[in-house]
């Protein structure tokens, strides 16, 4: 009789190649995500942030506030992260606290990737401002900007509706000037001097880096100076005859554009940027847009809203 062996495996044998395919999983997916971030550097995938500036710009934060500690933040978490390659500022403001512009603006111009303003609805004043520190300047021909300046609107006198009613304010101070705008008396021809003077500061300054920033472009002129000195609103259109936007054209023109910046084809992916928002924060913020949404259909003229 033909003797019959029988080969005996040791126990546990599957469990060990089970172990070395799943070794060899983990190795695969490493080497899969270090050959995407080598790729990435020389342009192949990634994406370009989008980071939407919405309200008036402030250094802090409320409803219908965008604070520039908020945008400061995202503009860090774009620098910072790998996968994106360039950015897209979408800009829907009327402007807002000095302070605050300058602060975003002064961090956009340090950013070492390329980086993109697109002005959506409008970049009037401050949001005119943050948009001269990304490196180009996209505009939808129908969208607002400009006024190139500074103002207050902060000082009400009531002082003679005060006296008709019998209410009597006695104030004391340190100094002539240290209840300047309050409500119960009319500044005097001194005190609007000194104001004057600080708004024409604010105001040259402003003037003057714009003047700085768009003097390489070709359309920028004296005529461009004269027009926007005395702090004038521009279509799009207009701005980018008289200098002060480089291109026209809508979103994805400025996305497009960033791509062709960062070394991406065009159409790329994008990576929206948000602040968080908790729960109730959010809830809150809808609530009070849908009543500012309500009260501004009804308070209109001729079709003309009333914002």
């Amino acid at each position: 009789m033909r003797s019959t062996q029988h080969i005996l495996k040791p126990e546990g044998s599957a469990g060990i190649s089970a172990g070395r395919i799943i070794l060899y999983i983990v190795a695969i997916l490493l080497i899969a995500m270090f050959l995407l971030n080598f790729l990435s550097s020389f342009g192949v995938g990634g994406c370009i942030g989008i980071i939407e500036i919405n309200g008036q710009i402030s250094t802090y934060k409320g409803y219908g506030l965008i604070s520039s500690s908020e945008v400061i933040s995202l503009l860090k978490e774009a620098e910072e992260r790998p996968d994106i390659r360039g950015l897209v500022l979408v800009m829907n403001t009327p402007g807002g606290s000095a302070v605050a512009s300058n602060e975003i603006y002064s961090y956009l111009k340090e950013m070492k990737k390329p980086t993109v303003t697109y002005i959506s609805e409008m970049a009037a004043s401050g949001g005119y401002f943050v948009s001269l520190g990304s490196d180009y300047i996209y505009s939808n021909p129908y969208a607002i900007t400009g006024s190139i300046g500074a103002r207050t609107g902060w000082v009400i006198d009531l002082s003679k509706w005060l006296n008709n009613t019998g209410i009597n304010m006695t104030v004391i101070k340190s100094g002539e000037m240290k209840d300047t705008g309050e409500i119960y008396r009319p500044m005097t021809e001194e005190e609007i001097e000194v104001y004057q003077a600080i708004i024409d500061e604010i105001g040259g300054s402003f003037l003057n880096l714009t003047i700085k920033e768009r003097s390489a472009d070709s359309k920028f002129s004296n005529r461009s100076i004269e027009l926007i000195s005395d702090a004038r609103l521009f279509t799009g259109r207009q701005a980018y005859e008289i200098g002060l936007v480089d291109a026209l054209g809508i979103r994805q023109d400025a996305i497009n554009k960033a791509a062709m910046m960062a070394g991406l084809d065009r159409d790329p992916n994008v990576c929206v940027l948000e602040t968080k928002k908790d729960f109730f924060t959010t809830l809150f913020n809808e609530m009070g847009k849908g009543i500012g949404e309500t009260l501004s259909s009804k308070l209109s003229f001729n079709s003309l809203k009333i914002q």
